[in-house]
Parts: C-alpha cells; structure tokens; sequence
C-alpha cells in the first residue's frame, strides 16, 4: 500500500514571485537613498538669490556717483 505525503510547505526562498518583489524593492530604497544623499550633497547648498524687498532696492537701484566713476 502506497500512502502519499501531504505536500510539503514551501519556504519563501523557494517563491521566485515574492523574492522578485523583495529584490525590487530593496533596489528602489537604495536609489531612493543615494538621490537623497546626491540632493544634500551637491544642490542644496547651493547660494539662493536675495529676493527681499530690500535686496531688490539694491539690485534695483540706480548707481551711487562713487560707483560711476569720474565722467569725462
């Protein structure tokens, strides 16, 4: 008499759809994390531009005559 085994569990090393779905999902936080560190490291210290009202009344302003040398 043969007497058949239930079928053994299988582990989730064995599931290729859910280590797929790991793997990618690893590989979408690691990118994630180096254009994060890309962001702090090379564009946000960049300089920003003056754009208080005050700063523009310097920008705007026309040239004091110590600025504009002597005229001819």
């Amino acid at each position: 008499m043969v007497v058949d085994s239930p079928p053994r569990r299988r582990r989730w090393r064995d599931k290729p759809l859910k280590r797929l779905a790991i793997e990618l999902s690893v590989i979408v936080v690691a990118k994630l994390a180096v254009l994060m560190l890309i962001w702090y490291v090379a564009i946000r210290p960049l300089p920003r531009a003056d754009v208080s009202p005050s700063g523009m009344d310097r920008v705007l302003a026309p040239a004091s005559a110590s600025t504009q040398g002597t005229p001819p």
